[in-house]
């Protein structure tokens, strides 16, 4: 019941901040959904609406498993604002990482910088971190996948959301070769601007 109902307020769409907010406040995720469903807490109709979606077969249809913030890597977990949990689809690898991350309008030069970069990281037997958006961070991961490397794509959209669509193939491959797509967003979640800082804000940059 746990997972279930942290599941189901991840499925409602919240800003990351006020999630974390709202679990400091009511202390679980069961006690907020419950103010929620009181009108106790203030959201919109549309979220209102989320809470009867069946979160657990949502992740289940995209082939994504979930991993609680104590289960978390504990470079991530030990963060003060790490995501309650994370949608994966793939594998989360073992190894260190390299988060690789930059402008979605890179000169030609940035971007080659970045796939030598990416070929870089994964030649040396580390995970390239990245988003999979235009410019830098699709280009680390070209360059990750020039190498056979492993890569892990942070999205700040549902997992079974191909954001931008030019990048589909990108992902695919990048699960092929035993990387991840991970998102704390609920599987569907559209790729709106607010959504992008809050996961990749947390790894480290190298631009």
């Amino acid at each position: 019941m746990i997972l279930l109902n942290r599941l189901r307020l991840a499925s409602l769409g919240l800003h990351p901040d006020r999630v974390r907010k709202l679990l400091e406040d009511w202390g679980a995720a069961g006690a907020v959904l419950r103010a929620i469903e009181l009108g106790q807490v203030e959201v919109t109709d549309s979220i209102r609406d989320r809470l009867s979606i069946d979160a657990e077969r949502a992740a289940r249809l995209v082939g994504a498993s979930v991993i609680l913030r104590e289960d978390l890597p504990a470079g991530l977990s030990e963060l003060p604002d790490s995501p309650d949990l994370l949608y994966v689809r793939g594998l989360l690898p073992e190894a260190p990482g390299v988060a690789i991350v930059g402008t979605r309008r890179a000169t030609t030069y940035g971007l080659r910088l970045a796939r030598s970069f990416g070929r870089a990281v994964a030649a040396a037997g580390w995970t390239v971190i990245s988003g999979l958006a235009r410019g830098v961070d699709g280009a680390a991961h070209f360059g990750c996948l020039d190498a056979g490397g492993v890569g892990v794509a942070v999205l700040g959209c549902g997992v079974d959301v191909a954001y931008p669509s030019e990048h589909r193939k990108l992902a695919s491959r990048l699960l092929e070769g035993g990387g991840a797509v991970i998102s704390e967003y609920a599987p569907g979640a559209p790729p709106e601007p607010w959504r992008f800082p809050p996961g990749l804000c947390r790894l480290p940059t190298m631009t």
